[in-house]
């Protein structure tokens, strides 16, 4: 019995481990393939106080004149007029580069 329990410790082990190597593999390939980008555009009032044109005026008394998010930490959309935004209330939409919210932080110049 002991040698049928050692048996079977032993191909639970080699599993574990053939698995265990396996695994960091596989969250590679799903890294590398990404998230699908958002094709829907966030509307004024989406979250944060969020509005698509700050350069008409933003009725918040946390603007900064120049604040956009063209310009912020956040941006992700490079030189498109829509853009990705990585702050988890804007996930799944595209912001506008004119755009602002409230959680603005500055970050290009």
């Amino acid at each position: 019995m002991q040698n049928t329990f050692k048996m079977a410790r032993r191909a639970f082990l080699r599993k574990i481990a053939a698995y265990g190597a396996v695994a960091p593999m596989t969250g590679i390939v799903i890294t590398a393939a990404g998230p699908a980008l958002a094709e829907e555009r966030a509307e004024d009032g989406h979250a944060q106080n969020y509005v698509n044109d700050a350069t008409a005026g933003v009725d918040s008394p946390r603007y900064r004149e120049g604040s956009l998010c063209a310009n912020c930490t956040f941006w992700r959309g490079g030189d498109d007029e829509w853009g990705a935004c990585q702050h988890p209330a804007f996930r799944g939409v595209l912001v506008n580069t004119n755009g602002w919210c409230q959680a603005y932080a500055k970050g290009r110049a």
